[in-house]
Parts: C-alpha cells; structure tokens; sequence
C-alpha cells in the first residue's frame, strides 16, 4: 500500500499481469490457437531475467521475443515464465519473470499491455497502459525483434490514449 492509502496502479498493474501469465498458460497448456502469436519486450537486466551471454550482449537494455510457431518448453509459474527459442536456428533457454515484461501484445487481435517494471516507477506512479489498439513494442520498431527464425513483423498500429474517451468536463 502507497503512503496515500491503496495503490490503485500497482493492483491494477497486477491484474493485467495476471492476464498476461492467463495468455501464457493457454499457450502451454493448449498451445496458441488460430492465428494467435506473442510478442513479448521485457528488460534483460531486470533482477532474475536468464538469457544466453550473446543474446544479453545483443540486447543490452530490453529485448522483444516472438512466440509463435517455434517454441518449446513453455511452462509458466506464478513469478514468470520460461521458453526455448530459437535465434540463428539455435535455440536458447530464457527466462523472463513477470516483473520484467514491459509489453505483451498479440497482433492476430489487436491486443496489447504495456507495463513499467517494478522498481522504475516514475514519481510513485506504477500505472499500466492497457491498449486497444496494436502498438509495436519498441524492439520492434527499431527493427530488433528476436525470436521466431523468418517471422514476418507484426501490423504497426496505432496507440491509442484512454484519455481520448473520457468525458471532459
């Protein structure tokens, strides 16, 4: 709880979390449905993230992986989750708590969240940016999406605010 009394993003932040790791164990359990793809940026240097020595040299500060068709070994706790990949037709063994995913968008959908990690809150502020409409995690809109060895990037979108709809008064 916030100094203020109940700290409404952090619960709220937690909640989108949870449909996150929902997302996630549907593709364990069931595999990904239809045209159902992840793309999922997450900090390489937040506290518990293991990604192979070249991959964290590549992607010093935030790496965005692609699962769609080749991935294996999925398995998804309550703190995160891990998943082999394949990167150059290697694969390699990540594993990426939930605390460290900055976004999670599906574009078969138009779904995305945005997160800020823990522990980099801005002025106590730990709101998330729950989006209706696709917007491209940043990896990939500097063109360094990983993951998916010959995976086309996804439709860019537009951001969309949830100020816009609010009545103004």
């Amino acid at each position: 709880m916030s100094a203020g009394g109940i700290d409404y993003g952090e619960l709220m932040q937690m909640a989108l979390r949870g449909v996150m790791q929902s997302a996630l164990e549907i593709a364990m359990n069931e595999g990904l449905p239809g045209n159902h793809h992840y793309y999922i940026t997450f900090k390489t240097e937040h506290p518990g993230v293991e990604v192979a020595t070249h991959l964290k040299a590549q992607y010093a500060d935030e790496m965005t992986v692609v699962m769609q068709h080749q991935f294996e070994g999925l398995t998804v706790d309550k703190d995160g989750f891990a998943i082999t990949l394949r990167f150059n037709r290697k694969p390699e063994r990540l594993i990426i708590p939930f605390d460290a995913v900055t976004a999670f968008v599906d574009p078969a959908v138009n779904f995305a969240l945005h997160f800020q990690p823990h522990g980099d809150e801005e002025d106590g502020e730990s709101m998330p940016q729950p989006e209706g409409a696709l917007a491209p995690p940043a990896a990939e809109r500097d063109g360094q999406t990983a993951g998916e060895d010959g995976d086309a990037p996804a439709e860019k979108g537009t951001v969309v605010s949830l100020d816009a709809f609010r009545n103004k008064k």
